[in-house]
């Protein structure tokens, strides 16, 4: 019988460098907004995106794993899935 590694945190999410993949979205968002303007904004734009991500992982400290995906379909943003790809319709059952 051969041993199979299985790996300790399946449920994490993809790691990009030191962030997690929702952090990373959030500063390579701002980043691209601040080379979109130019100028000094650029390296406004990565200061910024330090602090928004600071600010973000406080937040997610006390949330749920994918908070920003909830957040994204909740605002109506993007789609959870095929059953549900609307947010902005809601839906009573009694």
């Amino acid at each position: 019988m051969n041993e199979i590694d299985i790996p300790r945190y399946v449920d994490s999410q993809p790691q990009l460098f030191f962030w997690e993949i929702d952090e990373a979205v959030i500063f390579i968002g701002l980043l691209g907004c601040g080379i979109a303007i130019g100028g000094w904004f650029t390296l406004l734009s990565i200061v910024a995106g330090y602090y928004a991500v600071k600010a973000f992982k406080r937040f997610k400290n006390g949330a749920l794993d994918g908070i920003l995906l909830h957040l994204c379909y909740w605002l109506g943003v993007m789609g959870l899935n095929k059953h549900y790809e609307d947010s902005t319709k809601r839906d009573f059952f009694q």
